[in-house]
């Protein structure tokens, strides 16, 4: 009996030896794999907090991004009210301006002609036509004359006349007898002068101012 025990005893410490070698086998295992679990628990945190801090600075640029985007909308909108509104101000300015100079253009036709009327003036528009062209052809014509290079001359002495040639003397006094024929004949009224069987004798001025008659 007392060998059975002392056999049980062997077993058992030997199995309780084999337990706990077993045990510390399994303990290292554990804490090696913790210390791996641990590294790779270290390395996550480390890109986290990385990650993270990124993520408020981007976060603090973002808001100064979207408060700048903000004021320049509200910018952008205000300012293209006021080019809207300053557009209209000058489109009715412009329409205002227009429509004063049309109604002083009316109003100085409707005056000239009561004047034309008290003093019994009669227009005619084709003499008025012909004065203006003559009053073109002659600054055009004192232009070209003007124009044209006059050939190197010796200076005259103060005290000694300059000779003028008779043409150009001819040539300004016949511009001058066209240019007032032009201006009586706008200027004088048609007079009408009793004639044979209700015929009218009136008084008419030609193209190159020659005062003429005709029934």
């Amino acid at each position: 009996m007392e060998e059975k025990n002392k056999r049980k005893k062997a077993l058992l410490a030997k199995a309780i030896a084999e337990r706990s070698r077993r045990t510390q086998a399994e303990t290292v295992k554990l804490k090696r794999i913790q210390k791996e679990l641990q590294a790779l628990d270290d390395l996550v945190s480390a890109d986290v907090g990385i990650l993270r801090n990124r993520i408020d600075q981007a976060s603090l640029d973002y808001s100064c991004a979207r408060k700048r985007f903000d004021k320049a909308e509200a910018e952008y909108v205000a300012a293209k009210l006021d080019l809207q509104k300053k557009t209209e101000i000058k489109e009715q300015l412009t329409e205002h301006l227009c429509t004063i100079i049309q109604q002083n253009e009316l109003r100085k036709a409707r005056k000239l002609e009561e004047l034309m009327q008290q003093l019994e003036v009669v227009l005619d528009e084709e003499n008025l036509e012909l004065e203006i062209e003559v009053e073109q052809m002659l600054l055009q014509q004192e232009g070209g004359t003007l124009g044209q290079a006059a050939p190197p001359q010796k200076l005259a002495p103060v005290d000694a006349e300059v000779p003028v040639p008779q043409d150009c003397n001819k040539e300004h006094e016949d511009k001058i007898h066209r240019t007032k024929g032009a201006e009586q004949s706008a200027e004088q009224p048609v007079v009408s002068h009793p004639g044979g069987q209700g015929q009218m004798t009136q008084t008419a001025v030609s193209r190159e101012g020659v005062v003429c008659e005709g029934t």
